[in-house]
């Protein structure tokens, strides 16, 4: 039996954050981790993973759809898979070695296996065979066991045709086709990859609208670049039958509810996803976990045994790896008793790394108007941006939506290059309560796509001034 201040079951982004932060205060603490590298799914197999493979797919359509006035490029020979996972497998392995480097700075002893309760404050450690290697105990637990991705009954991932979201990129051959089943921002984001590396490309959404949450005028600019990529879009449908076609190389036939046939060289599945909780010998202290794994914590993020703790994806929304870090961060001080500063409840930054980037704070301008606030909204238009023309996305926009009463900044929206990186102005203006005027007369550097900001202000602006004066906008 070794004892430790605190363990912390599981090694993504709430893990290690968790782990370091009792670190930073002096504790011991144990980080149990089941893969061979920590990280979690988020640096290994998602998200750094799939935005590297963004950037490259990215290059190459620069070369050849993109094409600046006076330049043409070629590619010579076809770009194999290996070619497109090359540069993804530097920026993982240069993410794990300063993961790595900080938790041994830290003293955080990692600990190889699967963790599982034995009782309230044991955690035993068991390796590839099933057999118990150690038991680690300690007074305080954090679980940052993550999720994984749904696997329906009947449906086989068989890593050749048929994938998720986790196994997508060890795709042994690059397709020619595929399918992707599911339009959530996983789904939308492999979707505009795939069309941008120049395959076919099927987008089936379970919904019968894509993103429902998101503004409804960027849906519709989303929509259409999509399709200019040439994603085909089906909406309102999912699979009823998938079959495995033999061949040299094998494909993929989806028989769909609507009644339709579509056949791909390959199938990725990318509907919901379930907490890590099977098998976490939850029974032994006396925690239940819902129908989608996940459970449930206080604001101090304490489950129902006040000494457990859970952040990160097995606690459901936002599941975002910023929010996750933090959360680990937050649980370990008031697990040790360190005061820690109580902010109020404000919106968090969402973004989706889709061809083009999606981002948004603040609420839509639909969700606005059906709770019947009074608003008036501004745009800048990539395509009236020096920028945007130099970069050559003249298709973005950048959305702002101000109460009419004060003209506080109440969302931002924006679709467009660098809109993840955008959004951040405009957080801070909306935590800072900033106004239309305010934002107006702020200063950019020029030429930069921040200085949307003042022009979407300016509009907002004079289409205020046309309310007040009973006037119709110019």
């Amino acid at each position: 039996m070794q004892s430790y201040d605190v363990i912390i079951v599981g090694g993504g982004p709430a893990g290690e954050r968790a782990a370091i932060q009792a670190a930073k205060l002096g504790k011991t603490a144990a980080l149990v981790e089941q893969e061979h590298v920590v990280g979690g799914t988020g640096v290994n197999w998602g998200a750094i993973p799939s935005k590297t493979l963004r950037e490259s797919a990215l290059f190459v359509q620069s070369l050849t759809a993109r094409k600046q006035d006076g330049i043409r490029c070629s590619i010579a020979g076809d770009i194999s898979i290996a070619d497109f996972m090359y540069r993804e497998r530097l920026v993982v392995q240069r993410e794990l070695e300063l993961i790595n480097r900080s938790l041994d700075r830290w003293a955080v002893e990692i600990v190889q296996g699967h963790g599982a309760f034995i009782d309230p404050h044991t955690i035993g450690i068991t390796g590839v065979g099933g057999q118990m290697r150690v038991q680690l105990a300690a007074e305080r637990i954090v679980l940052a066991v993550g999720s994984r991705p749904d696997h329906p009954e009947g449906l086989i991932f068989d890593d050749e045709v048929v994938f998720d979201s986790a196994t997508v990129l060890r795709m042994p051959r690059l397709p020619r086709s595929v399918i992707v089943l599911g339009a959530g921002v996983v789904g939308v984001e492999y979707a505009s990859i795939f069309a941008a590396m120049g395959l076919a490309v099927t987008l089936v959404d379970t919904r019968p609208q894509l993103l429902p949450y998101l503004d409804e005028e960027l849906v519709q600019r989303l929509l259409r670049e999509l399709k200019k990529l040439g994603v085909v879009i089906l909406h309102d449908d999912h699979y009823a039958q998938v079959e495995k076609l033999q061949g040299h190389p094998p494909s993929v036939r989806v028989h769909t509810r609507q009644g339709l046939c579509l056949e791909a060289d390959a199938l990725l599945y990318c509907v919901g996803r379930t907490g890590n909780t099977a098998d976490l010998g939850l029974a032994n202290v006396g925690l239940t976990a819902n129908a989608r794994g996940l459970l449930m914590v206080n604001a101090d993020f304490q489950t129902a045994v006040p000494h457990i703790y859970a952040v990160g994806d097995v606690i459901g929304y936002p599941a975002l790896a910023s929010t996750s870090m933090e959360q680990g961060r937050r649980a370990v001080r008031h697990a040790f008793g360190v005061p820690q500063h109580e902010r109020e409840a404000q919106p968090l930054p969402f973004a989706i790394y889709a061809i083009p980037e999606v981002s948004y704070i603040g609420d839509t301008e639909q969700t606005l108007r059906e709770q019947g606030h009074d608003i008036v909204v501004g745009r800048g238009n990539y395509g009236m941006n020096p920028r945007g023309q130099i970069i050559g996305d003249v298709g973005g926009i950048l959305k702002l939506i101000f109460d009419a009463q004060n003209l506080k900044l109440l969302g931002v929206h924006v679709i467009g290059a660098q809109a993840a990186e955008l959004v951040h102005i405009g957080q801070a203006f909306l935590y800072n309560g900033a106004t239309a005027p305010q934002i107006s007369e702020t200063l950019y550097n020029y030429p930069t796509l921040s200085d949307l900001y003042r022009h979407a202000a300016l509009e907002a602006l004079q289409a205020h001034r046309h309310r007040m004066a009973g006037t119709p906008p110019a």
